[in-house]
């Protein structure tokens, strides 16, 4: 009888084990953000890859990464209609100019409400009130378990609070 006992509280013990490793190391994996100056966003200047890269990276981009089956986790961002498509390095998102191969969500705003963006002091909130008011979109372009586990499920969070 006890070591049916030990038997089952190993197995708990496992799968307990398991779904931590899941949760904690591809759906919301803790990521140190990596640090990147904020570059300056002038009136009549175009929107760059660098823009793009920090904006990505107060997003959250940086916790983003491949899924199970290799898949790359890619998001795109239009502003005034230039895409601009966002992958996760080593030393945090890289931004390219033109369209993701096979982007998981896409991001499109108009040249002042990406300014607004830049200037806000909590980009976080912003995103919401900008998203809430409808001068910006969001559009999913995979299912919620592939988006999960890419890691999307902490951006999602930490811009939900």
């Amino acid at each position: 009888m006890v070591s049916k006992i030990i038997i089952l509280g190993a197995i708990v013990a496992i799968v307990v084990g398991a779904i931590g490793y899941v949760y904690f190391g591809v759906v919301s994996p803790a990521a140190e953000k990596p640090v990147i100056e904020k570059p300056a966003l002038l009136e009549g200047q175009n929107v760059d890859t660098e823009h793009i890269r920090w904006l990505a990276n107060e997003l959250g981009a940086y916790k983003i990464h491949s899924s199970l089956s290799s898949e790359e986790a890619q998001i795109e961002i239009v502003v005034e209609g230039v895409p601009f498509a966002v992958t996760n390095g080593e030393g945090g998102p890289i931004a390219s100019d033109g369209k993701a191969e096979n982007p998981d969500i896409r991001i499109t705003a108009g040249r002042a409400s990406f300014g607004e963006l830049m200037a806000a002091q909590n980009i976080k909130s912003k995103i919401v009130e900008l998203y809430d008011s409808g001068k910006i979109g969001v559009e999913l372009l995979k299912d919620q378990a592939a988006l999960a586990l890419k890691g999307y499920k902490s951006i999602y969070d930490q811009i939900n609070g």
